[in-house]
């Protein structure tokens, strides 16, 4: 009995499913770190947030167009953000940690659109570095927690997206995008100004960490499959190759070299995990690397740069085939040339009739033909009704009269009759 219990014990042992284990990360990055990481991002929303609701007055925000009800949706986001401060915090000093402190940090928040543009990328920023990182965290509480704040930070997201002039989708793609260290650190680091020396500094928290020369992406605003972009970095760099950075990898774009500047082609639009060498439709980042490897940060000179892809589905009816088929997303380069002059173009009137075809001023009613009267040819006269009379039964017949009972008389009440004498003894 006691070798089968332990066989038994082997068995489940051999059947139970595996811990889960977290990738390898970074060297020098833990738990810990990762934590110091997202209280890092908190506090720069924090502040952003802060700065927004102290600088712009709800009639600022009605006169971007936007609802008396945006101001206090973005209280109750600044009051997450703050939350999420408070609970990092706490979880950090529970560690045994020293929890980073807020830095200084300049938004250029000089109206309200630029302040919608700029929490518009923070927020997507928000969400890729949380799902970057996830990966990385060995304990599964601290993995939870970060989940929590993930999802909450995509609510926010798609509730700035939705809010953007004109409107963006808030949820353009079904997978969101993953990004690493150094590249969300590249494109939180140019808002910061400083923070306070000691252990309590994000920049010696996270001196492991390094932020990547920005670049400036032209023209502005939405772009479009097809479209060529220009490229310029901030410090002079020797780039061999751009990537956008997609929910499905890396997808190489085409690039080409004029002078200090560098020109990328926006990819075809699609779903990266089902359609390789896609781009997908919502916030994208670009990077540049130093060769035609798939980057790493080793090999990356530049970026990532932050900007929108058409979300061309975006108020449409769902298309099955947009999951497996490279849609023909209208772009500059796609457009319809005409070879007639501009003068012999249609105008917007409409065009005459081909025909002078009248139109009375008031419609003639026609009298509708009666219905026609049909006589039979011969005609036929109703039967007579019988005249029989219907017959009376007959009285019954009167009884017979009963015969009258006979009278019995005697000649005295008194009267003895004499006793009957027996015979035959």
């Amino acid at each position: 009995m006691h070798a089968a219990l332990i066989a038994s014990l082997a068995a489940l042992a051999v059947a139970a499913p595996a811990k889960r284990q977290a990738a390898i990360p970074p060297a020098g990055v833990t738990d810990a770190t990762i934590l110091q990481y997202a209280l890092t991002l908190e506090h720069l929303e924090n502040a952003f947030y802060r700065e927004a609701i102290s600088k712009f007055t709800l009639a600022d925000f009605e006169a971007a167009g936007l609802k008396a009800s945006f101001l206090d949706n973005l209280k109750q986001i600044k009051f997450d953000e703050q939350t999420h401060v408070d609970f990092l915090t706490a979880g950090l000093t529970a560690a045994g940690a020293t929890p980073v402190a807020e830095c200084t940090y300049n938004f250029g928040l000089a109206d309200v659109p630029t302040f919608l543009a700029i929490a518009n990328v923070l927020e997507g920023v928000g969400v890729s570095a949380y799902l970057g990182a996830a990966k990385f965290v060995k304990s599964p509480d601290y993995l939870t927690a970060a989940g929590s704040i993930l999802t909450v930070e995509s609510r926010h997201s798609a509730y700035l997206r939705e809010n953007q002039t004109p409107a963006l989708s808030p949820f353009p793609s079904p997978f969101d995008v993953a990004l690493d260290f150094n590249q969300v650190f590249s494109l939180a680091a140019p808002f910061i100004t400083g923070c306070p020396a000691g252990p309590t500094s994000s920049l010696e928290v996270l001196k492991g960490f390094m932020a990547f020369p920005a670049i400036t992406v032209s023209p502005a605003g939405t772009k479009t499959a097809g479209e060529v972009l220009t490229l310029k970095v901030a410090t002079s760099v020797d780039a061999k190759a751009a990537y956008f950075v997609t929910s499905g990898g890396y997808t190489k774009a085409e690039f080409s070299v004029s002078g200090d500047s560098y020109s990328v082609t926006v990819p075809a639009i699609g779903v990266p995990n089902l359609m390789p060498g896609t781009v997908a439709p919502g916030q994208a980042y670009l990077i540049l690397t130093k060769d035609d490897q798939l980057p790493t940060d080793d090999n990356t000179v530049a970026g990532p740069a932050a900007f929108e892809i058409a979300d061309n589905a975006f108020g449409r009816p769902a298309d099955e085939k947009d999951c497996t088929t490279i849609v023909a997303y209208p772009s500059k380069s796609a457009a319809p040339t005409y070879s007639k002059p501009a003068e012999a173009m249609p105008t917007k009137s409409a065009p005459a009739a081909p025909y002078p075809y009248p139109h009375p001023s008031s419609a003639t009613m026609h009298p509708q033909p009666t219905a026609p009267v049909y006589k039979p040819s011969t005609t036929y006269e109703a039967a007579p009704k019988p005249t029989h009379p219907a017959p009376k039964p007959e009285a019954p017949k009167p009884y017979e009269s009963h015969p009258a009972a006979p009278v019995y008389e005697s000649t005295s009440c008194t009267e003895e009759y004499p006793e009957p004498t027996p015979t035959g003894y």
